[in-house]
């Protein structure tokens, strides 16, 4: 293989750089989002998916309803581990 002597300015690379920088961001953490289904939900507690059930039937765990669907914000999620989850409840 042989190499060839290509040379870049600074100003090219770092417009470069910047331009690629958050193309490999979003590749390397796709953004997530915020609505989360049960099942995903119960994923993301590392939790069965009848726990998260029961949770949301008792009113122990934050849900939304947009039509037909249930859904779970994953900020709410968090906040609910955060304050000990079913127990505090």
């Amino acid at each position: 293989m042989t190499s060839v002597g290509i040379e870049f300015s600074d100003d090219f690379v770092g417009a470069l750089a910047d331009a690629l920088a958050p193309l490999i961001a979003e590749r390397l953490h796709p953004q997530q989002t915020e609505w989360l289904t049960a099942r995903e939900a119960a994923a993301h507690l590392n939790a069965p998916l009848s726990r998260v059930r029961k949770l949301t039937s008792t009113g122990a765990l934050p849900v939304h309803r947009e039509g037909g669907r249930v859904l779970y914000l994953r900020s709410e999620l968090g906040e609910f581990i955060r304050d000990g989850g079913a127990c505090a409840h």
